[in-house]
């Protein structure tokens, strides 16, 4: 019995020493104040994922089409800052763009939007954004990729799990329309 108390003894010691060593804050990730941390669930809203551009006009064949374009990847980076509890989150967006017979350019911009729903189901950030696409040299197809950081206030590591971050691409109201009677017709 008195070995085992001994052992025991000396195995708290060791520890005690060992977190001691670690009071470096760059080694001590629970002295940091600013931690990685899971991002909350990200990607694309699927209603928007996809975009067909007509020319001006009333004409929605394909040889009115002006550019076809998608969401590619949508991944990040979080972090949080612990002294504020506030969430970082670093996006990366990647668009696709195909040339449509009726584009009388070499490039096009998409614009693609991102909103932030809280836990209680509440978006609580919606901002656009615009890409150029570049068609020069008879370039069929091209894709951008953009950055972005924002923060997200009141962010715990697990609070920040409940938020949801969805990116979509900007459309009118006739683009949207068709988008929608193109999905229920796969």
């Amino acid at each position: 019995m008195t070995i085992r108390r001994s052992a025991a003894q000396i195995i708290g010691l060791l520890m005690a020493v060992g977190l001691a060593a670690c009071s470096d804050t760059n080694l001590n990730p629970f002295k940091a104040d600013t931690i990685d941390v899971g991002c909350p669930p990200m990607g694309s809203l699927k209603e928007a994922a996809t975009l067909t551009r007509f020319r001006p006009g009333d004409g929605h064949d394909l040889t009115d089409v002006t550019l076809e374009a998608k969401i590619g990847r949508v991944v990040g980076a979080c972090q949080v800052k612990q002294s504020t509890l506030t969430g970082k989150v670093t996006l990366g967006v990647e668009l696709f763009g195909e040339r449509g017979p009726a584009l009388e350019t070499d490039a096009a911009s998409l614009e693609y939007f991102v909103a932030v729903k809280a836990a209680d189901g509440v978006i609580a950030s919606r901002e656009s954004f615009t890409l150029p696409l570049d068609f020069r040299n008879g370039v069929q197809e091209a894709r951008a990729v953009d950055y972005l950081t924002f923060t997200i206030p009141n962010a715990s590591p697990e609070a920040l799990r409940g938020y949801r971050v969805f990116v979509g691409l900007q459309m009118t109201r006739d683009e949207w329309e068709f988008s929608q009677r193109s999905r229920r017709s796969w």
